[in-house]
């Protein structure tokens, strides 16, 4: 008792004592507690603390009536009846008899007497004595029981009562006879007996100490005499309480002091009257100091009268409707007739059970017994009816109960509307058997400790008449939905909905009442397991996902499922021995669960978000484990579960210390320890805090850990994809504890959350699989994304409160606003008037239901006290109080704060809960996940990098300063988009975008990986691509920037793939046009703003023509699309399209107007696209301002600008009506004036501008001059010597006519004009123009001419070919075009091949309208080609004659080269192709060769044409792909000069795209090509051609073997099969091989090894090594023979086994795993297996025919492959015989039947010793061996080492 305590004591004259009478041991040990507080006298002495003054030596007094009320209970409550507590009295003080009358002592003992019969007639092993001695044992725990030290104090005399003489000093009460109960309550072996030892009268200057409270058990509290305990005796678990003893001395005497006030008159409280009896009292917790105890009962007299007329009148009543049935009841029994029967009828029902007769309580007075019963609970008042007479009613319910048993209460879908109708008569039995049932109950939960009403039977029996309604009646039709088989079912039971619910609302009733007997009784482990099953089965029943498919109504059956939750909490609460079985059933059915719908989530929580109801369970049983056990066997039991844990979960799952311990360190420590003062007393405190929190939390954290390795376990081995639904389970367990994350009322789920953080970062750190990886990865971004938004929803919470005036808000603000700037420290969380307290405070104040909330309260506590623990050691003494009060409320499992706060706001717990869980372990990890994701991206598994983008994505989105925090990001993301993985690709644009959208200034740091990936192969890529660079063309203001964005879209809207054409159209539609379709609504009404916005997209357009002619052509061509008639906006464009122009001309005539940076041939350039898309958007007016650039030619530069200004004539003057004359005639002659000035070009512009001209003028005559004078010009020139020096000037005369005559006569038709030629040319007597320009142009195409002009000669030729195509038909033009090709240069081929190239795709470009006739207009103008009349035949025939007569030359031109020739002869060969003009074996082959060029160009047009062959003609090109496969590898040998079968960075087949089209077939045509292609490999030994320094044989197998180790392989099935042909042909041919080795190069034979094992006298063992006698005596060719087929064999074994190591198909798997949906997978490839050590090991392979010696070393390593030893360890993959589970051969040693595979080119004599080892079907194989040759060393790996190829 501290000194403070001690000044507080009253001072004054003694008055006269007062005596409180206490029926109840709590209070009165309350009571003595109190009296702690008072001053002590010893011998006239005031002892304060312990310590005597002597100077106080006056006469002490006791208190006075008014001071000794405030230790009495009206200090609390003044009674307003005076008759409730009697008036003291003064009279001598003494003990008064613990019951008033005989009939409440002998109603105490009846519990007491029915546990001693039991014991007496059981011998001792009584179940329920047991029990209930394990439950008195708990109270006699020093853990459980406040040590009370008191000071001595004085005691009055003892006063005889009734007369009787007092007993001498020297003579003690007779003490009693104990029964057996209490005897064996007294002799536990677990009691902690403790005594005062007595101070010896020699020893007086022994120290005084004050005596601890006598501890009693309860048998002996009623006792006059306390029983003096025996002396220690050899139990160790007294030997605490004896060492304890010695050092407490017993009270010394006082006989002095007593009397002085022997006769001092005391006043004396008498003892209750029997009408003040206890049930007019009412309990409740006691709130006040925290003395260890769960609860303290105290007794409040009640507030008024009416009160207590209204508990009578509940008794009365209760007893009348009990009596009343008695009373019938005792009628019917002796009277039976039928009269006496239609009485009894409202009393009860007569039910029919196997046959008997028997009557039950009927439903009406079911409900009113209840009733009353309810009302009698309430008001403390049920103990005034007989026990009795209780037992008679639980007689009559059980036999409804009974009855039920006999009942058919099964239902049936097929049942009719009768069938249904006598069905339900059962059902309301069953409803009246569970009111029975709930009767029961409730007698059992009002009076737990009556054997003779908690019977086990009974119990049972209600269990199995709930589990019988429910599984026969109430389930089934829970589940049924109103399918098309169910739906007639479905309807019937609808219309039953209101009975049916009274059954299912009776069974929750019941169900609930067995959870509040489950809290209040022991009941045995059979009705805990059946309890358990029954539980377990209803928490998984599949309930309906909406209202209107649920019978009975969704949430009706929800309560039912809470219930049933309820129940099972319960159980793992108190029984701690069947925590592992509850864990264990819950994950076993964890997979029934539904994965989708609306009924996956169906447990709302308090603020409306909806969980799993298995989650919420497993949360609260989490918490439960964090929380203190009650009593002394529960804390035994939890021991052993914690142990069974222990065997089942292995080493990893350690026990902690239990709880027990640490109690008893809290109760036993000596007060001068726990009132110490200093840092050593505070450093105590805490670490026994430490103790008690961690091993709580230990608990709690292993159950956890137990619960989420399971789930990760199931997840890891199924798929999103796959039947188990195990993948889906996890993700929405995760979600759900997200959701609760930041909820104060589930704080378990951050256990749960932070075990599956540490079970997914050992995935992602060890050598898990990809899709093992891949899980944890898409988790871990998950969780870093509900951390970040935990603390978005803070940050939201914070600001709410701002405009709170409380205290709490301010506070709670600073402390978040310190989270956010890192500052907040673990010690400003866990103080007493700090958050967690707020959120104890909230939590105590919302329990209502009692249940969740308490679980989260002492889970809570718990880690409050861990967090107190784990502070670092302070002097403070509030730190000391903290720990002490922690301790106590831990280990009490209460929270009862001496000042509780008020007016904690759900805002306020929010917050503060939000503030400790982030400082919790879980979400402090958050910079670790992030950088377990950052790290993952460098992963070699495309998938894992791929997840771990989409993760970091997924974190961005919530929390963008990541971008600030992780600089490497951008690095990182930047090397991912070059990745080699699409899916890699794909995901970074989309983390990319993230980015961008989050901190735009990241756009100039992506903008070039963005601009890469718009071309990238994949689909995917370049569809995200465009659709960033549209985000960015929105945003950006950059000019430049914009100008990029629309040269990718352009290009990508003449993608080939119609998706990404469309999307790209439709972006360049919204970004180019969309924005003004406004404006061009009211074009005269034009604002300002919009002018300017016009001008600056003008200068983008025009930006956007200076990237290229091919930019300008798809430009136009877009707008072509997009203007066309049926277009969706074609108006609302072609509106737009004219402002542009209109823009345009303006800025030609203002330079002022132009847009910045731009000069007038680029805006001239700019209408060259819109006059091309649509000649319409122009003005006749608007013409006249183009006149000046073409009459003003003076500057060589304006060859540019005039060109573009003569498209726009060529394109719009047959488009624009009412055209002056006088204007075309101008230009007209302008550029006939100009026509010798300009080059190739312009001239093929102006010719067709004249042309075009012509058409409108009516004037070729002019035209006609020009060309005749062309045509003499080169007659002259005919006969010059243009080789010579001194015709120099001739030759640019030849060759500029010849230029010009070849574009007017590629675009004029003078066909009607041949009499003007033939008056101007007198010579000519032709009938085509044509035909003659053509002959006249011949002769300087001879191979005697220059090569520039004969180059100009053919372009010519060329050009009015594709106009006149049956010119390509003459002897000559053929000839000529024959000789180009074949001539062997390449600038004359590449001229050849273009026009050829440009006739082919006019064709292409003209084949939809061939058949179509020409329209005109309604001005007669003609659409189309003017004065066209090109007939179908020619073009057909032309086409038909290049591609027979040429393709031949054309395929070597491809082949033969790498530069722009050869692309332009691939061209030509695909556009061939996609006509149909030649059969595909032709051209076939040489496109896959191409498809292996270097030049991705090349690669591309060959790839596609290809794949069109491929799609098209499937079949019949299946037989060319091996001469393709032959042609591939001389292109590559002759011309790429590299015959390796692969690419690198990463390692890739230069075969892969021929692959990748074959993967589109059928897996039957992909095993065909397979095994032909293995076939290439093998070969016959004495057919090698051995030529060169390397073979040319080998050359060629290393070149396949290589490409099949590097191919993609799409499926298991196609890889499997690959393995199956690689190991056959090492397998048959090798054989051979081997033998030929052997006898040849080794000298081993048969006979001369079993001559050495006769001689040694021992059979020769199988695999026995023998040295090689190698000799020199082999000739050198033979040898090279040889080892080239063991370098073949060997390199293909090698690629085999890096295959297996490739796809982690190494190790030998079950037949279960081998199903068909597993081989149609895509095989995954293992982490770290990159290809070098293969590439390495074939190099080595091929250098050892440099040399003899390497040579004889490579024939010894092959004949040790093929040993019996090694091809043990090989066939170790499976059965020999056999396949393993996924259809992976064994090494195959003969032909198996089955699919087709290569047939072997191996020797004759190894084939026919396989067959015949193959003979006999059936016969058991024999293993074949030869020795091996040379003894082989330990430390050599073979070819199956697992670190072969990683």
């Amino acid at each position: 008792m501290s000194s403070a305590s001690a000044n507080l004591q009253p001072r004054g004259p003694a008055p006269p004592i007062i005596s409180i009478p206490i029926n109840n041991s709590t209070n009165r040990s309350m009571l003595e507690s109190k009296e702690q507080h008072h001053e002590s006298y010893v011998n006239g002495n005031r002892q304060l603390n312990g310590a005597v003054h002597p100077s106080h030596t006056r006469r002490p007094r006791l208190l006075s009536v008014d001071e000794a009320l405030q230790y009495s209970p009206f200090s609390s409550i003044t009674p307003f009846n005076p008759g409730i507590v009697p008036l003291p009295h003064a009279e001598v003080s003494s003990s008064g008899p613990l019951f008033p009358t005989t009939h409440e002592r002998e109603a105490a003992r009846q519990s007491i007497a029915s546990l001693d019969e039991d014991i007496v007639r059981t011998q001792g092993s009584s179940a329920f004595a047991q029990q209930s001695l394990s439950v008195l044992k708990g109270y006699f725990e020093t853990s459980n029981v406040t040590d009370f030290t008191f000071k001595q104090t004085c005691k009055l005399p003892e006063r005889p009562l009734n007369g009787q003489a007092p007993q001498g000093h020297g003579q003690r009460g007779r003490v009693p006879q104990l029964g057996p109960f209490a005897t064996m309550l007294l002799h536990s072996p677990q009691m902690d007996h403790r005594y005062p030892t007595p101070v010896s009268p020699k020893s007086p200057s022994t120290p005084r100490h004050r005596p601890p409270a006598e501890q009693r058990s309860p048998s002996t509290q009623n006792n006059k005499h306390p029983l003096t305990p025996a002396p220690p005796g050899p139990i160790s678990v007294n030997q605490a309480a004896f060492a304890k003893n010695a050092q407490t001395p017993a009270p010394q005497s006082t006989n002095g002091r007593m009397e002085q006030i022997k006769h001092t008159p005391v006043v004396m409280v008498p003892p209750l009257s029997a009408e003040s009896r206890s049930n007019k009292y009412i309990t409740f917790q006691d709130d006040r100091a925290l003395n260890g105890h769960e609860s303290i009962n105290r007794i409040a007299p009640i507030q008024n009268q009416e009160h207590k007329l209204l508990a009578d009148q509940a008794s009365k009543n209760l007893r009348n409707v009990i009596q009343d049935i008695i009373q019938v009841d005792d009628q019917f029994g002796h009277d039976t007739s039928i009269s006496n029967v239609n009485e009894a009828a409202p009393h009860f029902l007569w039910i029919d059970h196997d046959g008997v007769q028997m009557r039950t309580l009927a439903p009406a007075i079911l409900v009113k017994l209840e009733s009353t019963l309810q009302k009698a609970v309430a008001t403390h008042r049920a103990s005034d009816v007989p026990i009795d007479d209780f037992c008679r009613l639980q007689s009559l319910c059980e036999k409804g109960l009974t009855g039920l048993h006999s009942l058919e209460l099964s239902v049936s879908t097929s049942w009719t509307a009768d069938d249904f109708s006598a069905w339900i008569d059962r059902a309301i039995s069953a409803e009246v058997a569970l009111r029975s049932a709930r009767v029961i109950l409730r007698l059992m939960v009002q009076f737990p400790l009556e054997k003779s009403l908690c019977s086990e039977e009974m119990l049972q029996n209600v269990i199995d008449a709930l589990n019988k309604v429910l599984t026969s009646c109430i389930v089934p039709i829970v589940e049924s939905r109103p399918t098309e088989a169910e739906a007639n079912f479905f309807e019937l039971a609808s219309t039953y909905k209101k009975e049916i619910g009274q059954v299912l609302y009776q069974a929750t009733r019941v169900m609930r009442l067995l959870v509040e007997l489950l809290d209040k009784v022991d009941t045995v482990e059979t009705i805990v397991t059946a309890l358990e099953f029954f539980a377990i089965r209803i928490l998984f029943v599949e309930n309906a996902p909406t209202e209107k498919e649920s019978i009975l109504g969704i949430q009706k059956f929800e309560g039912l499922r809470r219930t049933a939750m309820d129940i099972i909490t319960e159980i793992f609460s108190k029984y701690a021995e069947q925590r592992p079985f509850i864990f264990d059933e819950i994950l076993a059915s964890w997979q029934k669960l539904p994965t989708k719908g609306q009924n996956a989530r169906q447990y709302k929580l308090s603020d409306g978000t909806s969980i799993q109801l298995v989650t919420a369970l497993i949360i609260r049983l989490i918490q439960t484990s964090a929380a203190a056990a009650k009593d002394a066997t529960q804390r035994s039991k939890l021991r052993g579960s914690r142990e069974q844990r222990h065997r089942r979960s292995g080493p990893d799952v350690s026990d902690s210390e239990d709880v027990e311990s640490d109690s008893k360190e809290d109760v036993e420590t000596p007060a001068s320890q726990s009132d110490g003062t200093g840092s050593e007393a505070n450093d105590g405190q805490r670490q026994r805090l430490a103790k008690l929190a961690d091993t709580l939390s230990d608990h709690a954290s292993k159950d956890a850990q137990y619960v989420v390795r399971y789930l990760v376990r199931r997840a890891m081995t199924s798929s999103k994809t796959g039947d188990q639904p195990h993948r889906h389970l996890l993700d929405m367990f995760t979600e759900d504890l997200f959701a609760v994350l930041g909820n104060a009322e589930w704080p378990g789920a951050e256990l749960l959350l932070r075990a599956l953080l540490v079970s997914l970062t050992n995935i992602t750190d060890n050598k898990s699989t990809a899709p093992a990886k891949t899980m944890a990865l898409e988790l871990l971004g998950m969780m870093g994304s509900a951390i970040s938004e935990l603390v978005a929803s803070t940050q939201s919470c914070a600001r709410s409160l701002e405009n709170q005036d409380s205290p709490f808000s301010g506070y709670l603000r600073q402390l978040f606003d310190d989270y956010l700037d890192g500052s907040l420290q673990n010690s400003e969380l866990v103080i007493w008037d700090g958050p967690y307290r707020i959120v104890m405070e909230y939590l105590a104040s919302v329990d209502s239901d009692g249940v969740p909330t308490r679980s989260a309260q002492l889970y809570y506590l718990t880690q409050w006290a861990r967090g107190v623990s784990s502070i670092q050691s302070s002097s403070d003494s509030k730190n000391k109080l903290l720990a002490s009060r922690l301790r106590k409320m831990v280990a009490g499992r209460t929270w009862d704060p001496a000042d509780p706060m008020d007016n904690v706001t759900k805002g306020q717990c929010r917050l503060a809960y939000a503030l400790t869980v982030l400082s919790m372990m879980f979400c402090r990890q958050f910079d670790t996940v992030f950088k377990i994701l950052l790290d993952s991206i460098t992963s070699e598994q495309t998938t894992v990098r791929t997840r771990s983008l989409k993760s970091v994505t997924q974190m961005l989105e919530r929390d963008p300063s990541l971008l600030d925090r992780a600089r490497n990001v951008k690095g990182l993301l930047i090397k991912c988009a070059a990745d080699a993985s699409s899916m890699v690709r794909d995901s970074t644009l989309m983390l990319i975008g993230k980015c961008i959208q989050q901190k735009p200034a990241l756009e100039q740091d992506f903008f070039r990986s963005i601009v890469s990936l718009s071309s990238d192969p994949a689909v995917n890529v370049r569809k995200r691509s465009m659709r960033l660079l549209k985000e960015i063309f929105s945003r950006t203001k950059r000019n430049e920037v914009k100008v990029i964005v629309a040269d990718c879209l352009l290009q990508s809207s003449n993608d080939p793939e119609k998706g990404i054409s469309e999307t790209a159209n439709q972006l360049l539609e919204e970004t180019l046009l969309s924005q003004f379709w406004k404006c061009s609504e009211t074009p005269s009404e034009i604002s300002i703003q919009d002018r300017l916005a016009l001008r600056a997209h003008l200068g983008l357009i025009i930006g956007i023509t200076q990237r290229g002619d091919n930019v300008c052509s798809i430009m136009a061509s877009l707008l072509t699309a997009l203007l066309k008639d049926g277009a969706k906006m074609a108006e609302s464009n072609a509106k737009v399209c004219r402002m542009l122009v209109s823009t345009a001309f303006e800025s030609m005539i203002d330079p002022e107007a132009r847009p910045e940076g731009w000069e007038q041939k680029h805006v001239v350039q700019a209408l060259t696209i819109f006059a091309r898309a649509h000649a319409r958007l122009f003005q006749p007016d608007q013409l006249q301002y183009l006149q000046p650039y073409i009459t003003n030619l003076t500057n060589p530069e304006d060859c540019g600008l005039l060109r573009s200004v003569v498209i726009i004539f060529r394109c719009v003057l047959p488009m624009v009506p009412m055209i002056q004359q006088s204007l075309l005639r101008e230009v007209q002659s302008s550029l006939l004036a100009n026509v010798s000035k300009l080059g190739k070009g312009e001239l093929n512009e102006i010719a067709a501008c004249l042309w075009t001209m012509n058409g409108i003028l009516k004037n070729p005559e002019r035209l006609v001059r020009l060309v005749a004078s062309l045509i003499k010009h080169l007659q002259t020139l005919k006969s010059k010597n243009l080789k010579d020096e001194k015709e120099k000037e001739n030759l640019r005369r030849a060759k500029r006519c010849i230029q010009i005559a070849g574009a007017f006569g590629k675009h004029c038709d003078f066909e009607d004009q041949v009499s003007e030629f033939q008056k101007t040319l007198p010579g000519w007597k032709g009938t085509a123009v044509s035909g003659m320009i053509v002959d006249s142009i011949r002769p300087f195409a001879s191979i005697e001419q220059p090569t520039t002009l004969r180059m100009d000669a053919l372009n010519s030729i060329g050009l009015i070919c594709q106009s006149w195509p049956h010119h390509f038909n003459q002897a000559g033009t053929s000839t000529m075009f024959q000789q180009a090709l074949t001539g062997g240069q390449t600038e004359i081929q590449n001229i050849v091949l273009s026009n050829f190239r440009d006739f082919f795709a006019l064709q292409e470009a003209q084949a939809p309208s061939k058949n179509e006739v020409s329209d005109r207009n309604d001005t007669g103008i003609v659409q189309g080609k003017l004065g066209g009349s090109m007939k179908a035949s020619e073009s057909d025939g032309a086409s038909a004659l290049i591609a027979q007569r040429f393709l031949h030359d054309v395929l070597a031109i491809a082949l033969a080269s790498l530069d722009a020739t050869a692309l332009t002869a691939t061209e030509v060969v695909a556009s061939i192709n996609r006509q149909g003009l030649v059969h595909p074996k032709e051209s076939g082959p040489a496109l896959v060769a191409l498809e292996t060029c270097p030049n991705a160009a090349i690669a591309d047009v060959a790839f596609r044409a290809h794949r069109d062959l491929h799609q098209q003609h499937e079949s019949m090109f299946e037989r060319e792909y091996m001469r393709a496969i032959l042609e591939a590898y001389r292109y590559q040998r002759d011309v790429v000069k590299d015959t390796v079968g692969f690419k690198t960075s990463p390692y890739v087949s230069k075969l892969h795209s021929t692959f990748e089209i074959i993967k589109s077939s059928k897996g039957k045509y992909q095993k065909k090509f397979i095994s032909n292609y293995c076939s290439k490999i093998d070969f016959d030994v004495e057919k090698l051609d051995l030529a060169g320094s390397v073979p040319a044989s080998l050359q060629f197998a290393r070149f396949l073997t290589e490409n099949l180790a590097f191919f993609d392989y799409g499926r298991v099935e196609e890889l499997l099969y690959t393995l199956t042909c690689m190991e056959k042909v090492v397998a048959d041919t090798g054989s051979g091989v081997s033998h030929s080795i052997n006898t040849e190069v080794f000298h081993v034979r048969i006979d001369t090894i079993l001559g050495a094992a006769v001689e040694s006298g021992a059979p020769e063992k199988p695999g026995t090594s023998h040295e090689p006698a190698i000799v020199d005596d082999i000739a050198l060719a033979r040898l090279r023979q040889l080892t080239t087929a063991s370098i073949i064999l060997s390199c293909l074994w090698d690629a085999r086994t890096f295959l297996r190591r490739l796809y982690g198909l190494s190790s030998r798997e079950s037949k279960a795993n081998g199903k068909t949906k597993d081989i149609t997978k895509v095989p995954t490839k293992t982490n770290g297996i990159t290809g070098d050590r293969l590439v390495a090991s074939i190099a080595a392979r091929v250098e050892s025919l440099e040399s003899r010696e390497g040579m004889i070393k490579q024939c010894q390593e092959f004949v040790e492959l093929l040993s019996i030893d090694d091809e043990v360890k090989v066939a170790a993959e499976g059965p020999e015989g056999e396949e393993d589970g996924l259809g992976r051969p064994r090494t195959p040693s003969g032909d198996e039947a089955g699919t087709p595979v290569p047939t072997s080119g191996g020797s004759r004599v190894s084939m026919k010793r396989k067959r015949a080892g193959s003979v006999a079907a059936g016969t058991p194989l024999k293993k074949r061996g030869r020795p091996s040759l040379g003894r082989r060393k330990s430390s050599r790996k073979s070819a199956e080492s697992d670190e072969e190829w990683e």
